[in-house]
């Protein structure tokens, strides 16, 4: 068997595209949580207003 039939059937199997799949899901995931983390940074930028004490 030749090597590039080797890699044309290695990409062409089942486990292959399954691995695929979880790591562009992963890659997703990923992102989607850094993006989060840049809107709770723009929120740490709120003036904290103190109330005012009852008497």
């Amino acid at each position: 068997m030749k090597k590039d039939l080797f890699i044309i059937e290695l990409i062409k199997s089942p486990p292959f595209k399954i691995l695929i799949i979880l790591a562009l899901l992963i890659l997703l995931g990923v992102f989607i949580s850094n993006r989060k983390e840049r809107a709770v940074k723009m929120k740490e930028d709120v003036l904290y207003v103190q109330p005012k004490p009852q008497n």
